[in-house]
């Protein structure tokens, strides 16, 4: 496979990740806000931490506290975002739009009707008419992507390409959303017990859709540091830090050139399982010893130096020795990829 593909399929499963991503943040934050009485600064700041965009926002709504319908509709429509619902399902389009002879007729037929919807009239009017169901149809959307590409696709590179990128957003995505309640973490917290502190650790379980798993795995109600515990190192988890790591390497080895029927050792993979062996290190009381801050910063970094590094093995074309072990012709250049946020290394820009 050649390097302008692959890189097209690690693309497209992040970006089918962040979407299904903010449009659960939205969603849960919304209903979260609604239920609970919270300071102006922890309504909807929160998110806009996680997705790096505070500066962006607060030059586009000349606010540093933003209100709600102002982040939601920055978040879904506005396409100067990076991590906007529209931007998200635009590149994932394209990606896929690029790749069409790679995925299944189904997967283009979701992705491509997904755009249809969202640029159109009805995405608009239900927007306005139910949020709730409207980031709802969002998701389903995810979900029938997602469902398609496990049960159409070969398990051959482009498979392991995109499931590499799933994952790595995913567990990014975790990172960030947990370490937003670094500071409170505390066991002695004063609000420790309290009602509002409930609600915060439950609506943190709902953003990365752990509610139920947790409550499988832990007795009693949750507390941080319970929460800070099943996200970062529930090893059986499909949102946790440990379990995303764990699969990225697994698909690491798989995609791995092999040199005398052994994979060869990649600097991007070895950095790759080099956090994962650092976080798998972790036990629940060694979490907290230090600071837990400074263990999520850490793990958000290196993803970040991860995907760096997996652009420079695989995904540049100047790499004469990646394509002679595939069997493939000189790929195309594809346009650079250039940090756009914080958050999450930005897309390829097929505009430039």
């Amino acid at each position: 496979m050649i390097s302008r593909v692959a890189e097209h399929c690690f693309w497209l499963g992040r970006y089918v990740e962040r979407l299904d991503a903010m449009a659960r943040l939205l969603r849960v934050n919304r209903i979260f806000v609604l239920d609970v009485e919270l300071p102006r600064e922890e309504r909807w700041l929160p998110i806009v931490i996680i997705s790096g965009e505070r500066e962006r926002l607060a030059e586009h709504l000349r606010s540093d506290v933003p209100e709600g319908d102002a982040v939601e509709a920055y978040f879904t429509w506005d396409e100067r975002s990076p991590v906007s619902l529209r931007s998200s399902l635009y590149w994932a389009r394209e990606n896929a739009r690029n790749i069409r002879e790679v995925i299944s007729l189904e997967m283009w037929e979701v992705v491509n009707g997904g755009w249809q919807w969202f640029d159109r009239g009805p995405a608009q009017r239900l927007f306005k008419k139910d949020r709730d169901a409207f980031y709802r149809e969002v998701r389903i959307l995810v979900d029938q992507f997602r469902g398609l590409s496990q049960s159409t696709l070969l398990r051959e590179e482009p498979h392991h390409f995109m499931g590499l990128g799933a994952l790595l957003e995913r567990a990014g995505q975790t990172a960030r959303t947990l370490d937003t309640r670094h500071h409170t973490l505390d066991a002695e917290s004063k609000r420790a017990g309290t009602a509002v502190e409930l609600a915060r650790w439950n609506m943190l379980l709902a953003s990365c859709s752990a509610r139920e798993p947790f409550a499988k795995r832990n007795r009693g109600l949750p507390t941080g540091r319970s929460v800070a515990a099943f996200l970062v190192l529930e090893r059986t988890f499909p949102r946790s830090v440990r379990y995303c790591l764990d699969e990225a390497c697994l698909i690491g080895r798989r995609i791995s050139p092999r040199e005398s029927g052994r994979p060869a050792a990649q600097p991007s993979l070895a950095a790759l399982d080099q956090l994962r062996a650092t976080v798998a290190g972790y036990t629940e009381p060694l979490l907290f010893e230090d600071s837990i801050h400074a263990l999520l910063t850490s793990v958000i970094e290196q993803i970040s130096e991860v995907c760096a590094g997996l652009h420079r093995d695989y995904f540049d074309p100047s790499l004469p020795d990646m394509t002679a072990r595939a069997g493939a012709p000189p790929p195309v250049k594809a346009a650079p990829a250039t940090e756009r946020t914080p958050v999450m290394t930005a897309p390829i820009d097929h505009e430039s």
